[in-house]
């Protein structure tokens, strides 16, 4: 349930900051790229156990999640 939870709360924070950043028709658009980021990047940051990879798998396919809803 932790790893979860976890993997919720960086995927909110980081759509969350993006939000803010490039505002709602910028994320749209560059929404697969993002995607991309997160999967691959998220991993990279948290390299180095089985609960960090986990947390950033699951943050990712959350975030995709997010950007997915947020596109229609």
């Amino acid at each position: 349930m932790n790893i979860l939870f976890l993997a919720l709360a960086t995927a909110a924070g980081a759509y969350i900051i993006l939000y803010k950043a490039l505002g709602n028709k910028r994320l749209k658009k560059t929404s697969v790229f993002w995607d991309v980021v997160m999967t691959i990047g998220l991993p990279i940051l948290f390299i180095g156990s089985f609960a960090g990879m986990a947390t950033a798998i699951l943050a990712g396919v959350i975030f995709s999640l997010f950007t997915g809803i947020s596109r229609k």
